[in-house]
């Protein structure tokens, strides 16, 4: 993309058409004639770097105005050589300059561009080969080419491409041999492949739930394929469409315009996730070399020392009975991950208020209760926690019911602004209103969702379940014997709050779990009242599946009611 430094003379007679322009990606300068549709490699006599020119100063609010007010008023006529008919040209506001020398032959399209819905700017792109690129206005944190005009279409189906004329290629395509009441909205990415994310998270939820089907047609070659990799990262439930040749334009102008539509309109399908791998030298080289730990780390050391830290693309699982205390385990490692780790985090916990979550993992922070009314505030203490979690916290803004397709947009969005850990308790509030049959479906379907979000996404999602509770007891004797050897959990088939062992087959939906999950936490413990305090405040993590190492064991956390920090002992 260049940018616009100065206008010259040319030797063709021009007084003001040779048009100089400072790259950006190779710091190079160079220039296109508008008169005589020539490329100047030295438009000031000899090769110049962007660093031994001077650059023009920045124009005013007004002189870019006025300039987006002359390109109002451009023509729009067919680009013949690109097959590109004039009427679907201005369907998408897009207007022509016309030469200076014959004020006939097309030289230069212009696409408008929006933020927030409002012009702000335009791509220029010359019609010559090489072509030029620049801008005018404000385009940097501009929405997908056509978006607002796709808003307002009321279309099922959505199409995405990588270039501008290519949406206008689509367009002429469904005119010729579609049916007007199926034809689909088309967007085009703002600035080629390198725009896919800055383009398509801000917008993935409204595309969500404007669009029926969105369709993916970005140009068949490497790059296209990476960047529809990255959209489908951002919009999981896309479908793609391979086309016959590069691009949509390229099919208009070769023949191939039926195919193309046919591909778009009938063929498009969903990518597999997969991709074969065979074993060859360059693979093996690519993995020789020696295993790390994992990117992010416990609150625990002796898990930490066990687990060899916690990896991104995986998932943990962890269960602990009723009041047991594992939303309070979620926000000590919540906030380790913010502390120590650096990175942020997405909490999304529906039985509790967003107010309340964001004290109670501000506690972990500085040591404090925040959340008790009987606790004078500490309102020093409480700023300086918000400081340390300034932009690092996400939560989800509602209150006891969360969709699995909602969630799965706001993890998506999330994880695209830099979240590394995300965090869901309880999972089984995700199947409120099913039946038995009905949660454990849901659950398999959603154990195996998750588990691909966190591998694409490179992030690590804990999962905080309720449990079955325990069918049997123990007999008092049994209970008091146990005791007397210093044994207050895994007391075998009991309530859990009474030190009952937690088992993997506990876990709700625990069959699909086990098979999906990474890592299988229980968090044990006794609440008898005939205990002594410490005791009672004590937990237990038990391993309960561990995929990589094959760990079992049992960690002792005490919980301090006065600062709220579980403490290794």
């Amino acid at each position: 993309m260049g940018i616009c430094i100065d206008k010259l003379p040319h030797s063709c007679g021009t007084k003001k058409g040779l048009q100089v322009f400072a790259n950006e990606e190779t710091g190079k300068v160079d220039g296109f004639c508008f008169a005589c549709h020539k490329r100047i490699a030295n438009p000031y006599g000899k090769e110049k770097t962007i660093d031994e020119v001077d650059l023009p100063k920045p124009k005013t609010e007004a002189e870019i105005q006025a300039e987006i007010a002359e390109i109002d008023g451009y023509p729009v006529v067919d680009l013949k050589d690109r097959k590109l008919r004039a009427k679907y040209i201005e369907r998408f506001g897009s207007k022509i300059a016309l030469s200076e020398e014959d004020g006939k032959t097309p030289i230069a399209i212009y696409h408008p561009m929006t933020i927030n819905d409002e012009l702000t700017g335009y791509y220029i792109k010359t019609l010559s080969k090489p072509s030029y690129e620049w801008s005018i206005g404000e385009v940097k944190n501009a929405q997908p080419f056509g978006w607002l005009r796709a808003k307002r279409s009321g279309a099922y189906r959505l199409i995405i491409t990588e270039g501008r004329e290519d949406a206008i290629a689509i367009e002429a395509l469904f005119d010729m041999y579609g049916n007007e009441e199926f034809k689909p909205a088309i967007i085009s990415l703002s600035n080629g492949t390198n725009s896919v994310k800055k383009n398509l998270t801000p917008i993935a939820k409204e595309i969500q739930s404007l669009f029926k089907e969105v369709v993916i047609n970005f140009d068949n070659d490497s790059s296209g394929e990476k960047a529809t990799q990255e959209a489908l990262l951002i919009l999981p439930g896309a479908l793609s469409a391979i086309l016959p040749e590069k691009d949509a334009n390229d099919c208009l102008i070769n023949g191939s315009g039926k195919a193309a539509y046919k591909a778009l309109a009938f063929n498009a399908k969903r990518p597999k996730n997969t991709r074969l791998l065979v074993a060859n030298k360059e693979l093996h080289y690519q993995f020789r070399q020696p295993t790390q730990h994992g990117e992010l780390t416990w609150f625990s050391p002796t898990l930490q020392k066990l687990l060899r830290g916690v990896r991104l693309g995986e998932t943990i699982y962890e269960g602990a009975g009723v009041k047991m205390g594992k939303s309070e385990l979620l926000n000590a490692q919540a906030a380790h991950h913010m502390i120590v780790d650096n990175v942020p985090v997405l909490v999304a916990k529906p039985e509790e208020a967003a107010k309340d979550t964001y004290k109670l993992i501000a506690n972990k922070f500085v040591g404090n209760r925040f959340h008790d009314p009987d606790v004078p505030f500490d309102y020093d203490e409480f700023d300086r926690a918000g400081e340390m979690m300034d932009s690092k916290l996400y939560m989800i803004d509602l209150y006891q019911h969360l969709g699995w397709d909602t969630l799965r947009s706001d993890i998506i969005y999330a994880a695209n602004d830099g979240v590394k850990a995300v965090f869901i308790d309880p999972i089984t509030n995700l199947t409120a209103g099913l039946n038995s049959a009905d949660a454990n479906a849901f659950l398999t379907g959603f154990a195996r969702d998750i588990s691909a979000i966190a591998k694409d996404k490179n992030l690590v999602v804990f999962l905080f379940c309720h449990l079955k509770a325990p069918e049997g007891t123990i007999s008092l004797e049994t209970r008091q014997k146990q005791y007397s050897k210093g044994i207050y959990h895994g007391l075998g088939n009991c309530p859990h709050e009474m030190g009952g062992t937690i088992y993997s087959n506990q876990f709700a939906g625990s069959r699909a779990m086990m098979q999906a999950c990474n890592l299988m936490l229980g968090l044990e413990g006794n609440k008898d009242p005939d205990l002594d305090e410490v005791t009672r405040h004590t937990r237990w993590v038990r391993i309960l599946e561990d995929r990589q190492f094959g760990n079992s064991g049992t960690i002792p956390l005490y919980y301090n009611e006065k600062t709220t920090m579980y403490k290794e002992i």
